[in-house]
């Protein structure tokens, strides 16, 4: 088995003649074009994608091969996995050559092809020398350009798909620091983002639909001893979910994921400053102020889509159901938040995240006994639950918090169950109420809309105050 370090990056279709000169300018080597057909196999109740591994038959025009990956730690794009790949004849899987246990005999004789991951692969090799001539890193840059299809079924044309334009950096030799280096580089000139979804994945979206979901939360603070590393790992699965949040966008154009990529900063943001106090020595500022730049800058689009689901909730009819359809700004915001999503600083802001969680991972773990209660009894202290309850302006101030205390909740006390429901419905809330605000504030509001919008607010704030009430969390 070889483990394999590759960062990979997303780019626009229309950047790639620029990459190759790129590329040109970097002197990296051209080592071949080549066509790849990939078929991904699974059981039907897709255990390997259960056990989080890959089944791959691969033609690149001469050959067939077969390869196993294994998921193994997975940090904003950064991955390390376990990988077995061999040759085969043609067309077909040979599971007698891997090694035994590797794969459960139960589910080999169910094995059926899943999807297919199609597209013509560049690859470069991009050597630095130190001054002496000696090779001081070499990394492999594989530039894709296709798509994913589901197979064709008898009779049905195939309209299932999703276009691949991406670039892999595998570092063949030398230090990590040297793929961020070239990824920076090429932010610098192109339109990147960290990709946290294989290809695979891709597919099994395509073929999964809405029940494809996120990676679970494999790091908990329920010992009582809470480390650095805890901290820094939890904050790298915020930072995935922020990613693939945007991926899933890009995918569906649901606007939910932009809600779900606004929560996943705020509480990316409190972790590392969580971490920061922990161990003094870690160097998380520049990461803490990309959060918090990506936060700001993208509010605007969240608070639109708050705005609009506030007016959707609205029982309106005849000209005032009218006066909604023309006020919707979902056209508009989703060309907006592309456009802005789409500058090169955005790209730039989430490489600093990736390269400065990745460079923590072996810091010296800085450890407190007791401090994953004492964080959960701090973060409900900080919240302080409106004593006035129909004061719309403090619930909006309490979002942050809540979104915080949500998060430590679920690691600290995962049995609370009822508490935590309660802390999310109340976002939920307050996310209504904020479009609730907005559309109040707006000059052409109707007066029978303004009506119904202020007696709505009325009934959410007295929900929320009956919520708050409700909420119990031992101390």
């Amino acid at each position: 088995m070889a483990k394999e370090i590759e960062l990979k990056l997303l780019i626009r279709q229309a950047d790639f003649k620029q990459l190759e000169a790129l590329m040109q300018q970097y002197q990296a080597k051209l080592q071949g074009v080549s066509r790849l057909e990939n078929t991904y196999f699974d059981t039907p109740e897709l255990h390997l994608n259960q056990a989080r591994a890959a089944l791959r038959l691969r033609f690149n025009a001469t050959d067939w091969v077969q390869t196993l990956k294994t998921s193994g730690a997975i940090l904003g794009a950064l991955s390390e996995r376990g990988e077995w790949e061999m040759p085969v004849a043609e067309g077909k899987l040979n599971l007698a050559l891997f090694p035994c246990g590797i794969l459960d005999p139960t589910w080999q004789n169910t094995l059926t092809a899943q999807f297919q991951t199609n597209f013509t692969r560049q690859t470069f090799i991009l050597t630095r020398t130190t001054p002496s001539n000696e090779v001081k890193s070499k990394i492999e840059l594989a530039v894709d350009l296709g798509e994913v299809l589901l197979p064709s079924k008898k009779g049905q044309v195939q309209v299932t798909k999703d276009v691949i334009c991406e670039v892999e950096l595998e570092l063949k030799q030398g230090k990590t620091a040297d793929l961020f280096k070239l990824a920076n580089q090429l932010a610098a000139s192109l339109v990147v983002h960290p990709g946290v979804l294989s290809k695979a994945e891709r597919g099994l979206r395509l073929l999964k639909g809405a029940a494809f979901v996120e990676r679970p939360c494999l790091t908990s603070l329920t010992s009582k001893v809470v480390s650095f590393t805890d901290l820094s790992h939890l904050a790298g699965q915020e930072l995935n979910n922020w990613i693939l949040a945007h991926e899933n966008w890009a995918f569906n154009a649901n606007e939910s994921e932009i809600l779900k990529a606004h929560r996943a900063l705020l509480r990316l943001h409190a972790l590392l400053v969580l971490a920061q106090r922990l161990c003094s020595a870690a160097k998380l500022y520049p990461a803490i102020v990309a959060v918090k730049e990506l936060t700001e800058d993208f509010l605007p689009w969240v608070q639109g889509c708050w705005q609009d689901r506030a007016l959707q909730r609205l029982k309106l009819t005849g000209p005032d159901a009218d006066w909604r359809a023309k006020h919707l700004g979902y056209a508009t915001r989703r060309s907006e938040y592309r456009r802005l999503w789409h500058k090169t600083w955005v790209g730039q802001a989430c490489l600093v995240l990736v390269e400065s969680l990745f460079s923590h991972q072996d810091q010296q773990a800085c450890t407190q006994q007791n401090k994953a209660d004492y964080l959960l009894t701090q973060a409900i202290a900080k919240l302080g639950l409106p004593q006035q309850p129909m004061d719309a302006a403090i619930w909006l101030e309490r979002y942050p918090s809540l979104v915080r205390v949500e998060l430590l909740l679920q690691q600290v006390r995962p049995a609370e169950k009822n508490n935590e429901v309660l802390i999310n419905q109340m976002q939920e809330s307050i996310e209504v109420l904020h479009g609730y605000q907005q559309l109040l504030a707006l000059n052409n509001l109707t007066d029978s809309i303004k009506k119904t919008v202020q007696a709505e607010r009325q009934a959410l704030l007295l929900q929320l105050g009956r919520m708050a009430q409700a909420l119990w969390v031992e101390t």
